[in-house]
């Protein structure tokens, strides 16, 4: 099992501000320790983490709020992550007891002052690390949202690492060795943890871009009763018909012998009952609706009959957009789509298998985009080879590797991406 952490430290707080020693006592962020949690969240903000981990202290939960907004995921609070009991020095000003402070943290031992040993740290530690182990799968990202002292326990228990020296060179340069908010991360690989980068200042932090392939299937939804009588609809919606149902299975069938880790959908209703027609073959597959996903609003031409006005409509989806007309312009498109795409190979595992349920001209904005193949070229193509361009129910197979998106497979209707499959074998 490989696992990469992100472990952040509290942002500053009042006790912190003071000077005042804070392990299992608590006190609330400052000003800047909010300010340094923004600034935490907005270096993380392109990190994609499946599980996030907490500390119960108020200003660990609170610095870990910052990060979580948006993303969907409960922060889970482990009691062992919690920081270094001081005992009875607990909300003493360093200054106050300085022979007997330093004493204490230079052993890492505050049993003297009726607070934890180094031995009870690190067997939290491990106890912790190993819950958290047992909770996650393989690949999973993970941030932990703790204390400094604690961390530099985890530094040194875990990674063998020369914290003493490390903290001297740091205050050498006018730095903390464990700033407030800072970020460090490792990963458990074959048993083994590695450190990767040391705690730095979140302004300081630059994000590792991640080497990963992804194997992405875009299926476009079965035929619906508007596109039976050959109606505009973007973001408007109407049924699918019995045919488009039974392409949506046929879709599935194809595909039901590839394990997805996930499927994302636009939530416009034929859409969505094409991904649950979908996810019956992969029934541990996750799945989500996106906004980014849905088809391209065409404003008052929602409803109208292609033919009467198609070389208009042709002309709006090549070059003019339809803002004029209360839809989208062609820049709004090409904005939310990268971004879907952006989105789900962030929050993608190295060598997944993706599936995206979407529309017709989500499609042809993704092989412009992302392809550089014009509109007209994809259709001259595939009318060339006897084929649709945009088949109801249709797979296209796009993968990432390493930061390129390269087109695997053009958009096949159901049958022949099954036959495709098949022949393969």
């Amino acid at each position: 099992m490989k696992i990469k952490f992100w472990y952040v430290r509290h942002g500053e707080t009042l006790f912190n501000r003071k000077g005042r020693l804070q392990g299992t006592c608590d006190s609330p962020l400052s000003q800047t320790g909010i300010l340094e949690a923004e600034e935490t969240a907005a270096a993380l903000k392109n990190v994609y983490f499946d599980r996030i981990f907490v500390s119960p202290a108020g200003r660990a939960r609170a610095t870990a709020a910052y990060i979580a907004e948006g993303r969907g995921i409960e922060p889970e609070v482990i009691d062992d992550l919690h920081e270094m009991d001081f005992g009875r020095l607990e909300g003493s000003r360093f200054a106050s007891h300085p022979d007997e402070v330093r004493h204490c943290f230079d052993i890492r031992d505050f049993s003297s002052a009726n607070g934890e040993t180094l031995f009870e740290v690190e067997h939290r530690i491990d106890h912790a690390m190993r819950t958290i182990r047992q909770s996650c799968k393989d690949g999973d990202r993970v941030l932990i949202v703790s204390h400094g002292m604690l961390e530099s326990l985890f530094m040194v228990h875990l990674f063998n690492f020369d914290f003493r020296k490390f903290d001297d060179e740091r205050h050498a340069e006018g730095r903390s060795g464990i700033p407030n908010g800072g970020i460090m991360t490792f990963e458990f690989d074959e048993n083994q943890y590695k450190l990767l980068s040391t705690p730095v200042e979140p302004t300081a932090y630059k994000p590792e871009k991640e080497k990963k392939t992804v194997h992405i299937y875009f299926v476009r939804h079965g035929e619906c009763r508007f596109n039976l009588f050959h109606r505009m609809q973007g973001g408007c919606d109407s049924r699918l018909t019995e045919t488009g149902v039974h392409q949506a299975e046929i879709a599935g069938d194809a595909l039901r012998d590839i394990d997805f880790a996930r499927m994302y959908y636009s939530p416009l209703g034929r859409a969505e009952k094409t991904a649950e027609i979908l996810a019956q073959y992969h029934p541990d597959m996750t799945w989500k609706a996106m906004d980014d996903l849905k088809e391209v609003f065409v404003g008052d031409f929602e409803g109208v009959v292609v033919n009467n006005w198609h070389d208009e409509i042709e002309e709006r989806h090549i070059s003019r957009g339809w803002k004029d007309v209360g839809g989208e312009s062609i820049e709004e498109v090409k904005v939310r789509v990268l971004r879907a795409f952006d989105t789900i190979v962030k929050e993608a595992k190295d060598n997944e298998n993706i599936l995206v349920v979407s529309h017709r001209n989500v499609y042809v904005n993704v092989m412009r985009d992302l392809f550089n193949i014009a509109r007209p070229d994809l259709f001259e193509m595939a009318r060339k080879a006897g084929k649709q361009a945009t088949p109801n129910g249709g797979i296209c197979r796009i993968d990432y590797v390493e930061g390129k998106y390269t087109l695997v497979d053009f958009m096949k209707t159901p049958e022949d991406y099954w036959n495709s499959l098949r022949t393969k074998k």
